[in-house]
């Protein structure tokens, strides 16, 4: 009987956990609603972030802009209050948390007509990027409950640093142009008498060009002999009186002069000084 309870409450309790699952799972994403939003307004306390204020201004207002009016839809201008911030729980605890509440209010009648309450996580922790990430989550929560268009981000290209003309280029000076001023009407001119045309000038005689002169053959210089030296040439000697010590190979011929015309193994006094 006590193990029969036991599963019974265990049964109800898991019951009740996925109902109050269901009903939270409704309650952050609802069906999104049908306005025709005209115009939001963000506000907060003094301790707020301007920046992240504007982001969101800017965000909702290019949202409005982009989105084509529903037919039919009633009229209607946002109202985003921006309640408190603080961190995360869990995993998120080094992440920005964003509590605000967006209220619906009717352009003819002046009623609010829808409100809802929100918590949003910035996506990352980096403070350069953290208030401009917590803004855009803000805006994208509301763009989805409201029905809102995603706004086209358009690039905008980069100006040249760089230019193709040179530095010692003059400066250009652009004139500006100014437009044509239309043809007057003026009263037709007297007719003046017609004059005669001039006849041309006769064209000069062409001058006679000079007739080339021949030009004179270079000078030839008379051919000379060169001088004989004072030492005839010495006549090599056989093979077999090849004396040992030389650098002559045995069985070869050869011979070692010193100068153009000497050998001292022939003449004596070859290396002797002449006067």
């Amino acid at each position: 009987m006590t193990a029969r309870s036991l599963r019974t409450a265990i049964a109800f309790g898991l019951v009740l956990c996925l109902v109050s699952c269901a009903s939270i799972q409704a309650r952050m994403f609802p069906r999104p609603l049908v306005y025709y939003v005209r115009n939001v307004t963000v506000m907060a306390d003094a301790r707020m972030p301007l920046d992240l204020l504007s982001g969101v201004d800017a965000r909702i207002s290019a949202a409005i802009a982009a989105t084509r009016p529903p037919k039919g839809a009633e009229r209607v201008v946002l109202m985003v209050k921006i309640d408190r911030l603080d961190r995360g729980e869990g995993a998120r605890r080094r992440l920005e948390r964003a509590h605000f509440t967006v209220t619906a209010t009717s352009v003819e009648t002046g009623e609010p007509v829808a409100e809802g309450k929100y918590v949003v996580n910035a996506p990352t922790d980096d403070p350069r990027f953290a208030r401009g990430a917590l803004a855009e989550e803000i805006a994208a929560r509301i763009r989805f409950d409201f029905s809102l268009a995603h706004p086209l981000v358009r690039s905008v290209p980069a100006p040249r640093l760089t230019s193709t003309r040179l530095t010692t280029d003059p400066d250009l000076q652009s004139t500006p142009t100014l437009p044509a001023a239309p043809p007057a009407r003026t009263a037709a001119a007297p007719t003046q008498p017609a004059i005669a045309a001039t006849p041309p000038k006769p064209a000069p005689a062409p001058v006679a060009k000079p007739a080339p002169v021949e030009m004179a053959a270079p000078p030839v210089l008379p051919a000379t002999t060169a001088e004989k030296p004072a030492f005839p040439d010495q006549p090599a000697l056989p093979a077999a009186q090849v004396k040992p010590g030389t650098t002559v190979e045995q069985g070869a011929r050869g011979a070692v002069r010193l100068g153009s015309n000497c050998d001292p193994s022939v003449t004596a006094d070859c290396l002797s000084p002449k006067p």
